[in-house]
């Protein structure tokens, strides 16, 4: 039951970082929702919560097998219930903030969310099944430099879809942002790691 509470906590704070400060500033959180996001701008169709499960459930698939049956339980609940906050507090007015301000406060709060819900052995889906995979090959990497990798590359995606370079290398600074907090919460601020 504490999992289960905290990774409802954690979803919660990566779904309002996302929606307050990171999305009304068009910058992008990488992973499956940030390639969402950039997909819903290219079309015009769906939600990025929607869009972010319907992209995940392959890749759960591929984490029962591989990651154990907890792994895929945790990470499961973590995916829809993100997904459905996602697309809950989009519903709240959000502040409006310098694009810079965005990025710090939704990349502090989604990297809270996000290492809440990896500290107690789950994930949010998509990317963090990769990130966990990767970890079992490369275990001298921390969770939030893999992160980052990864987000970097669909954030890149960012300047393309939006035609707006600025955008990218804000979503870049959320990024690293993300993948050190993450690193914070699911090491305990262990430094000497």
């Amino acid at each position: 039951m504490k999992k289960l509470i905290k990774v409802i906590c954690g979803s919660l704070l990566f779904s309002l970082g996302l929606d307050l400060f990171l999305l009304p500033n068009g910058i992008n959180a990488g992973g499956i929702s940030g390639l969402s996001m950039a997909l819903v701008q290219l079309t015009g169709l769906g939600s990025v919560g929607l869009l972010t499960l319907a992209i995940n459930l392959p890749l759960f698939v591929l984490a029962g097998v591989k990651l154990g049956k907890e792994f895929l339980r945790l990470s499961l609940m973590g995916t829809v219930i993100s997904s459905a906050l996602i697309d809950l507090v989009a519903y709240l007015p959000y502040p409006k903030t310098e694009p810079l301000v965005g990025c710090l406060y939704g990349g502090l709060l989604c990297g809270l969310g996000l290492g809440t819900v990896f500290a107690v052995g789950g994930s949010t889906g998509g990317s963090d099944i990769i990130v966990r995979l990767l970890k079992r090959k490369f275990n001298r990497f921390p969770l939030g430099s893999i992160v980052v990798f990864f987000d970097l590359l669909v954030a890149s995606l960012t300047g393309i879809v939006f035609r707006d370079v600025g955008r990218t290398l804000y979503s870049a600074i959320a990024i690293v942002l993300v993948g050190r907090v993450i690193d914070a919460v699911v090491y305990r601020f262990d430094y000497s790691k």
